[in-house]
């Protein structure tokens, strides 16, 4: 069976996206952009700051609405869906990785982990063990009970990685995930980020400006002028 024939992870067909400036302007930051991910497949999306990287994974993952065009996850179009069901698609569908780890301060690395898969209302015991496996392919499984001020930067990195798959999402979107760490510690994370999209076959979205980074992926893609090209 072609595996193109199958729902992609994620898809954007002419997606468009337009904010008003200051002056009350419109700005344009996607233009008709087509995208399509599959399965297992890992796509670097790199440009200039301020070409749209952000919004585009934003728009990808039903965190804002696009201006046109649409976005389909596993085959869903995001855009059927009321505020409720698109909130229920990013838990259960999507996995989000940022430049900052946004974990909670007063709980454990494990409890940071889980708190996706409570969110959507699984036994917490599952959800304890789901999150106990998670820590140890990322190589925290001694610092589960710790908190996010007892890590490093990049251990809480590796908290964040293992959270984005604790509800085994069809896609992780993953922007500048390594944009605040040191270059040692930026190889680690992108090591254990590409170890776990293979282990679990989960597509990923990376905008990065790393260039090891991109390099890792199956393609490259530029955004450009509000659309993307092939690097």
């Amino acid at each position: 069976m072609d595996e193109r024939a199958a729902p992609a992870a994620v898809e954007a067909c002419s997606l468009e996206r337009t904010y008003r400036g200051v002056a009350g302007q419109p700005l344009r930051i996607l233009k008709g952009l087509d995208l399509r991910v599959d399965p297992g497949e890992a796509v670097a999306i790199v440009g200039a700051s301020g070409s749209g990287k952000s919004t585009l994974l934003h728009l990808l993952g039903a965190l804002d609405r696009p201006t046109g065009g649409s976005v389909r996850i596993g085959g869903t179009d995001i855009a059927e869906l009321d505020e409720q069901r698109a909130a229920a698609l990013r838990n259960h569908r999507i996995g989000f990785v940022f430049q900052f780890h946004h974990l909670l301060s007063d709980f454990t690395a494990i409890e940071n982990t889980m708190m996706p898969a409570l969110i959507r209302g699984d036994d917490p015991g599952s959800a304890r063990a789901r999150a106990t496996e998670l820590l140890g392919q990322v190589g925290l499984a001694d610092r589960c009970e710790h908190k996010p001020q007892e890590l490093s930067g990049g251990e809480q990195q590796r908290v964040a990685l293992a959270r984005a798959l604790v509800n085994r999402p069809l896609v992780v979107l993953a922007d500048e995930p390594t944009g605040n760490l040191d270059a040692a510690r930026s190889e680690e994370v992108q090591d254990v980020l590409f170890e776990l999209r293979d282990r679990h076959r989960v597509a990923l979205v990376v905008a990065t400006h790393n260039h090891e980074m991109a390099s890792r992926a199956e393609r490259v893609l530029g955004l450009i002028g509000g659309v993307l090209e092939d690097v």
